[in-house]
């Protein structure tokens, strides 16, 4: 059956163009990019692959096809669609790099490697090939792999291969943008993640409290303590102090600077909030977020003593007596519950206090809770689940 080769238009192409670059936001474009390429060139199958350089194979990291070829194959098949593939030997990457190849370009005319290809892909009902490679780091390859139907007796035109030589390129830029997309976007997972862990809870909202977001430690003093609640994602105060926190949080919306300070409730079941509005760049033409660091009044640090040993160089016993009076015991306190005599922990302080140079032991609290041991993040906090409030 003979398919005459189609003619390629200057607007097909700029819409394959403008597809392929919307392939980073929506990875399933790809097919159709790939089903565009297809008609635009004559092809029956198209087939685009990252691939990395493994000893003397190039492995396949990642695959994208054409509508017809993954309803085909479920499964790869062997030898072509695997790393048994014969184009994949490293030895045929310089015949085929940066240049629309054809087989005959590859294999030497007395391969038998070819001659089992053409043989496989025939049961597929596959036939000429055209190609491109391009090198898009030290080991990592895009190849780009068109088939025609085994039936079609036209080859890939000059004008099909010279249209493949232009998108090439382009194929290769927007995998590299979805690989940029991908790895902020885990970047921006992770980053979430850990500020989940942080002792303090961090809520981000508007001028008018509505919540744009806030970490899972904020989420739980929110469910747990009365002083501040969310009600339809907006932040709200009990009595006399909800005038004061929608006023701070519209000035500092409106660009005042400085910061302001907050205690919400009584005694050990109140909150402490610190509310910061965010850069002007966040939004230079409207109201900034606003930041509100929240904290419960009675909040014990907690302090890991192998934290406290390693960057002060304390033996063990030195920092957990350090871990100790950080989280407010007392001297005597301490030595009770360790069962200990007061005179040993005294001596383990001046120990300490010779090794850190602190002179009192509000100073070497002080160098504890402003060191980075006290600033990691904490273990993600329990779930919100049947907490009851105080």
């Amino acid at each position: 059956m003979h398919t005459p080769a189609p003619a390629i238009a200057v607007n097909g192409s700029d819409t394959l163009l403008y597809k392929l670059y919307g392939c980073q936001d929506d990875a399933a474009q790809w097919t159709m990019v790939l089903n565009q390429l297809c008609r635009e060139t004559g092809a029956r199958s198209a087939v685009l692959q990252s691939l990395k350089r493994r000893g003397a194979r190039l492995a396949i990291a990642w695959t994208a096809a054409d509508s017809y070829t993954l309803g085909r194959d479920a499964v790869p098949p062997a030898g072509i669609g695997d790393e048994d593939n014969p184009r994949l030997d490293v030895r045929r990457i310089a015949r085929g790099l940066d240049r629309v190849a054809r087989d005959e370009d590859l294999f030497d005319r007395d391969d038998p490697a070819r001659r089992r290809l053409h043989q496989q892909l025939a049961q597929r009902r596959m036939g000429r090939f055209m190609g491109s490679l391009l090198q898009l780091d030290a080991d990592t390859y895009l190849g780009l792999a068109l088939h025609r139907a085994i039936d079609d007796s036209e080859d890939f035109s000059a004008a099909q291969a010279g249209h493949l030589a232009m998108l090439a390129p382009h194929f290769g830029q927007a995998l590299a943008l979805q690989w940029r997309r991908r790895a902020e976007d885990e970047l921006d997972r992770r980053l979430r993640r850990h500020v989940d862990r942080m002792r303090d809870g961090l809520i981000v909202c508007d001028g008018t409290g509505q919540v744009q977001w806030m970490n899972q430690r904020a989420r739980w003093l929110l469910q747990v303590f009365s002083g501040l609640q969310l009600r339809d994602g907006r932040l709200h105060a009990p009595g006399a102090a909800a005038v004061r926190l929608q006023r701070d949080l519209a000035e500092l919306a409106a660009g005042a600077g400085g910061s302001r300070y907050l205690a919400l409730g009584q005694g050990r079941d109140g909150l402490h909030l610190a509310l910061q509005a965010a850069d002007r760049e966040w939004a230079p033409s409207g109201a900034a977020p606003v930041f509100l660091w929240v904290t419960a009044a009675a909040a014990d640090v907690q302090v890991p003593a192998a934290a406290i040993a390693a960057l002060f160089g304390l033996t063990q016993a030195e920092a957990s007596l350090v871990a100790g009076l950080v989280a407010g015991d007392t001297l005597e306190q301490y030595a009770q519950r360790r069962g200990v005599t007061l005179g040993t922990v005294r001596g383990q302080l001046k120990q300490v206090q010779a090794k850190t140079g602190a002179a009192r032991q509000a100073e070497l609290v002080r160098m504890v809770l402003a060191s980075a041991a006290a600033q990691a993040p904490a273990i993600p906090w329990p779930s919100l689940a049947g907490v009851a409030r105080p």
